[in-house]
């Protein structure tokens, strides 16, 4: 099994914004023997970074995963400390190359 930080720019479910990411995250979630989802990561790109959020919460509530960790990351370009990037620093320093990090978003 693989340990994963899923980073994403996920808008499922906003008026014509694509749902990719969301689609991916599902099938990642589909294949617990292969992958343990350790955090969600949330930034800007299909939609604000407060959109992206907000739709991966709701995709989260609707299929019964709120144990999931889900942090807010950059809102734009060249905003490196967040609370996504510590998550992901942090994660990642306290298992040393255990940690693959699924980053589809901007």
């Amino acid at each position: 099994m693989k340990y994963v930080i899923f980073d994403c720019d996920s808008t499922a479910g906003l008026p014509g914004k694509p749902m990719d990411d969301a689609l991916a995250l599902l099938y990642l979630l589909g294949r617990p023997n292969e992958a343990n989802i350790l955090g969600i990561t949330c930034t800007f790109a299909n939609g604000t970074e407060a959109e992206v959020y907000r739709s991966t919460v709701q995709l989260l509530r609707e299929i019964g995963r709120t144990d999931i960790p889900l942090l807010r990351g950059a809102d734009r370009g060249e905003h490196p400390v967040t609370d996504a990037a510590r998550f992901i620093a942090d994660t990642v320093n306290a298992r040393p190359g255990e940690i693959s990090l699924v980053a589809i978003g901007s």
